[in-house]
């Protein structure tokens, strides 16, 4: 891979970031699995898995923000181009969720949390695509 493709490729990958934020806090839910791979692994913070399937982890977001404000922000991007078809990325993040009750599950009216994405990606029929995702939360803000 040479230097332009390897931008190239870092750039496709910066967009499909982007895109996962947005889909999430514009509730863009159906949208959302065309990001991953078909079998993406999200993965806890000690490394055990929290759930697989790209329907299964879009489903999941929905039923977590369907009833909340949320923006998400991602930068500082640290993208590494292994080969042509794998990379690895690390984010910076911030998050801030408000729901119309609570959370559905955890029960919190509002979140500020900030912390890093570990990220794997794949290329796939030409697209780059989230195939592992982490969130390692160095800060939790809990209402």
């Amino acid at each position: 891979m040479d230097r332009l493709e390897r931008l190239e490729a870092i750039e496709e990958i910066r967009l499909l970031k982007a895109r996962y934020f947005r889909f999430m806090d514009t509730k863009q839910f159906d949208l959302l699995p065309a990001l991953f791979t078909a079998d993406v692994t999200v993965l806890t913070p000690d490394g055990g898995i929290h759930l697989q399937g790209a329907n299964e982890f879009a489903s999941s977001l929905r039923h977590s923000l369907e009833y909340s404000v949320s923006v998400h922000q991602g930068f500082l991007d640290e993208i590494e181009i292994l080969d042509t078809q794998n990379a690895t990325g690390i984010w910076a993040m911030q998050d801030v969720i408000d729901w119309t009750t609570t959370h559905p599950v955890q029960g919190w009216k509002s979140i500020i949390g900030r912390g890093h994405y570990h990220e794997t990606y794949r290329k796939t029929g030409g697209t780059w695509r989230i195939a592992t995702l982490t969130l390692m939360r160095l800060r939790l803000d809990i209402v």
